[in-house]
């Protein structure tokens, strides 16, 4: 498998975006980084890939409280889209959220492959970029 060239974060917290493009800057793949704000515009972003035949994310990063359309929400609707692709989208959640309802809530969506909480620390970055690269 090829190392990964593009993720997607999708955070309406602008500064933790930020924090998550430099740690994986420091993984050497600061290029590839497509964030959105909310699961509705992440939604019409990667359709537009999609449609455009433009690289699409080897990896999702998703917060699951955000306004217009929560990391909940986006699941739901990004399986239409995961269904039309040729290899499957691993995602993470990255929530702030420490309720127990959230890890169990998780436990029905198969695209989740993992739930980090806040901050994530560089090295669990990295073993993730390395686990997906293998």
């Amino acid at each position: 498998m090829q190392p990964i060239q593009q993720v997607c974060v999708i955070d309406d917290d602008e500064i933790y975006i930020y924090l998550i493009k430099k740690s994986l800057a420091a993984l050497e793949i600061e290029h590839a980084v497509n964030s959105f704000s909310n699961g509705k515009e992440a939604l019409k972003g990667l359709t537009s890939m999609i449609d455009q035949q433009l690289p699409i994310p080897e990896i999702i990063f998703l917060d699951i409280n955000m306004p217009i359309m929560d990391g909940w929400e986006f699941l739901k609707a990004f399986r239409e889209i995961q269904a039309t692709l040729s290899s499957k989208i691993p995602i993470y959640i990255i929530s702030s959220s420490i309720a127990a309802e959230d890890r169990e809530k998780a436990k029905h969506f198969p695209e989740i492959v993992g739930y980090l909480s806040k901050p994530v620390e560089l090295e669990t970055l990295a073993s993730i970029i390395q686990q997906e690269d293998l």
